[in-house]
């Protein structure tokens, strides 16, 4: 690994979500808003709203993915920064896409969670190796993330990015990955290899700190190949 992929690999461990140095890597932290209810109240509203989003997931994958693979269409930014968007039609995603680069050596997360961020030190879309989008799972008083749901995604769905007024289509190519937030993953900081498209999120276990809000133990990293 290079001294460039090494230096990337270490932003991995440690993300600054929203600006804030409390966070750790893409699984992030989640701020209470001061709702008095109990952890298990919250686990319990979590789990039924899993099997909701579940239910409803089944029939959005009826939408029909688009034609043509890579082509030119219109491309206006829609918040500040905005260098390309991404749809994910099995999740009815639409978000934009903004450049986030290193602060103090940590990579930024948009703080709104219906944003994403491209860590602009990995490869533009299309290029060799790995580009790299991450966003929050969900905020306090924002609700869930534009990625939010990508651990329900399967191999075969279809993911497009709008870069700029190019359209690329990529395809799923496994099951997500949940992985603990403490372990790096040298192959997503790669700027070898065929072109890939990788999507990170926190989950898995999620821990209260007190007086903080807490973190979730894990990332949920899913991977596709460009189609065209």
């Amino acid at each position: 690994m290079s001294v460039a992929e090494r230096a990337r690999s270490a932003r991995w461990r440690r993300l600054a979500v929203g600006g804030s140095a409390l966070a750790i890597v893409a699984g992030g932290w989640l701020v209470y808003d001061g709702i008095a209810t109990s952890p298990a109240a919250r686990i319990a509203r979590l789990t039924h709203l899993d099997h909701v989003r579940a239910r409803s997931l089944a029939s959005q994958r009826a939408i029909a993915p688009r034609q043509g693979g890579s082509r030119l269409v219109p491309f206006t930014p829609t918040v500040s920064g905005e260098v390309a968007e991404i749809s994910i039609p099995a999740l009815a995603v639409s978000a934009p896409v903004v450049a986030e680069g290193p602060v103090n050596g940590e990579l930024t997360i948009p703080s709104d969670v219906h944003t994403v961020g491209w860590d602009e030190q990995t490869p533009s879309p299309g290029a060799p190796g790995v580009t790299l989008l991450a966003g929050h799972v969900n905020w306090v008083g924002q609700g869930e993330g534009a990625l939010g749901e990508i651990g329900q995604l399967v191999p075969g769905d279809l993911v497009y990015l709008n870069w700029g007024g190019r359209e690329t289509e990529w395809r799923v190519d496994t099951k997500p990955v949940l992985s603990p937030n403490t372990v790096v993953h040298p192959q997503l900081f790669t700027t070898q290899g065929p072109p890939t498209l990788a999507l990170v999120t926190c989950g898995g276990p999620f821990t209260e700190v007190p007086g903080v809000g807490g973190s979730y133990a894990d990332n949920v990293i899913v991977e596709a190949s460009l189609v065209g």
